[in-house]
């Protein structure tokens, strides 16, 4: 089974994107904070947004599981065995 690395990075802050807070535009991506900061540099909540959006990112980090971080778990069994 293949490795996830994730959704990818945002074009304009290189912060690491998670499930629902970005978006794809031309072939880009782009977090939500900076897509909102770019249609609309005054929103009132922007600071809030980017916050949020770093935050998530770092919870996504802390909740990925790894080999190096302990066995990995007895799946079923094959049929054959």
């Amino acid at each position: 089974m293949s490795k996830f690395y994730g959704f990818g990075f945002c074009k304009d802050c290189d912060v690491a994107c998670t499930s629902g807070n970005f978006l794809d535009f031309q072939g880009k991506r782009y977090c939500v904070a900076c897509w909102i900061e770019k249609g609309n540099p005054e929103h009132p909540d922007l600071e809030k947004v980017r916050e949020k959006v770093a935050s998530a990112a770092e919870e996504w980090k802390c909740a990925k599981w790894s080999r190096e971080e302990g066995p990995l778990p007895l799946g079923p069994k094959a049929h054959k065995n």
